[in-house]
């Protein structure tokens, strides 16, 4: 089937793979836009990356570009590099039996378009676009699907499933990122083959669940991907919080599972480090559930929290970085209802923090997620407006963030050597700069000479 379609995007990035595409024809390969871009043009999404599928041989692809990387070459994939953009120029293909689940042992490159179509995961990505026609090719149903804005496979679903069990995770990402629904009997499938997806590495699911999270419809991933079956093995931490009870009395939306995915909905940070840590905070609450007196509390339980999102960072193989914020932010999540009391200079060396703006996000999600009796928020919002005069203070003074002394000056004024005394001693002075006892470096001296006898003793 073809379909009339004009292209919608006219950026460089397009015309470069229009150009891949005609400099392949000219020497009697057929080619096309294909997959994801043809799928994301259809939608009116903005169009991404560009893949080309030909009927060229890997080997022959090379020798037609300049510049390529042989990025997957065993199985057709040639990158092809025009000036700073990469396109991905994959050869028509059929594929062997799959082996671990994941990629086939072996590929044989076809001269058609149809063939490869065939092989491909959902119907939405078997869709190619001729550039010169302006035509959309549609072997496998595609284009109805799209219009009933559905999600199927090519061909059997437990089949095509079994082959590969990352599509497992990719159906629901289609379907939460698209907005579609899972055709029944692709759900079907997914389901009864949910647990295959342990057969898939951490990086992989990661990068798809990323997606899910980055989403404006994450509750909803997060959600389907519980109804899919996926979830327990994906976050069963998460899975955990299901039916482990709060008080009602501030806690009106629900379980913890249900308080956590209604943050995430409330959460208004792009970051998906704080996004994470958002769906994570109250992971700790599962262990630290007590009942005294008929009340039920949760004592320790952002403590409880940062080792548990420590071993789930672990295990999806989160950055260094970003697993590092997400412990930090949910260990640090209760820590803005102390704003109101607590001593000026503590409260600016917590505004110090480099994620103190995202620890201000957190909050505010867990606090319009926990709901009283009336359906409003239960929570207190005097410690988000406070931690907002922080940040505003810290942003309107960088002299905050900047040591007073060095330890230099620590070394010569009390005559020692370097050593862990010089970091204690320069801790000291700072605390007593961000409490205003000092604004200048001359004050932090004089300070440090009067109290010579008391340093010393560090």
């Amino acid at each position: 089937m073809a379909m009339r379609f004009s292209w919608p995007d006219k950026s460089k990035h397009s015309k470069g793979a229009f150009d891949i595409v005609r400099k392949l024809r000219k020497v009697g390969h057929k080619a096309y836009i294909a997959g994801g871009a043809v799928r994301d043009a259809l939608l009116k999404r903005k169009v991404e990356d560009i893949d080309i599928a030909t009927s060229a041989a890997p080997a022959k692809v090379k020798k037609l570009f300049l510049k390529t990387i042989p990025t997957g070459e065993k199985h057709g994939t040639i990158t092809v590099r025009l000036g700073k953009m990469n396109y991905e120029v994959t050869s028509f293909r059929t594929e062997s039996a799959y082996e671990s689940r994941r990629r086939p042992k072996a590929v044989s490159f076809v001269a058609s378009p149809e063939k490869d179509a065939k092989r491909r995961d959902f119907t939405l990505n078997a869709l190619f676009y001729d550039p010169e026609a302006s035509h959309i090719l549609d072997f496998v149903g595609g284009l109805a699907d799209l219009r009933r804005g559905l999600i199927r496979t090519v061909g059997s679903p437990d089949a095509r499933l079994r082959e590969d069990a990352l599509r497992l995770m990719r159906a629901a990402r289609f379907a939460t990122v698209l907005n579609l629904s899972i055709e029944r009997e692709t759900r079907s499938a997914v389901k009864k083959n949910a647990k295959l997806i342990r057969k898939i590495s951490a990086e992989r699911i990661k990068a798809e669940l990323d997606k899910i999270i980055s989403s404006d419809r994450a509750p909803a991933g997060i959600g389907l991907l519980d109804e899919l079956g996926l979830l327990q093995f994906i976050l069963p931490e998460l899975k955990d919080c299901q039916r482990v009870t709060q008080q009602k009395d501030k806690h009106a939306e629900g379980d913890v599972y249900t308080h956590s995915i209604l943050s995430l909905e409330n959460s208004e940070s792009q970051d998906l480090a704080t996004r994470y840590a958002t769906l994570f905070h109250d992971l700790g609450k599962v262990k630290t559930r007590a009942v005294k007196n008929g009340k039920i509390t949760f004592y320790k339980h952002p403590q409880e929290g940062s080792e548990i999102v420590k071993r789930v960072c672990g295990r999806l193989r989160f950055s260094k970085n970003d697993a590092e914020k997400i412990i930090w932010l949910v260990k640090s999540h209760m820590v803005p209802d102390e704003f109101i009391n607590m001593r000026p200079g503590t409260r600016r060396r917590w505004g110090l923090s480099p994620y103190f703006g995202d620890l201000l996000a957190v909050h505010k999600a867990d606090a319009i997620a926990s709901l009283g009796p009336n359906g409003a928020a239960s929570h207190d919002t005097r410690p988000y407006e406070q931690g907002l005069k922080i940040l505003k203070e810290i942003k309107s003074r960088p002299e905050l963030g900047r040591p007073i002394i060095s330890g230099n000056d620590v070394m010569k004024i009390l005559k020692i050597k370097s050593g862990p005394s010089v970091g204690k001693i320069l801790r000291h002075i700072e605390e007593k700069k961000l409490a205003g006892k000092f604004s200048s470096k001359k004050q932090a001296l004089d300070y440090l000479q009067k109290n010579k006898k008391y340093f010393v003793k560090y």
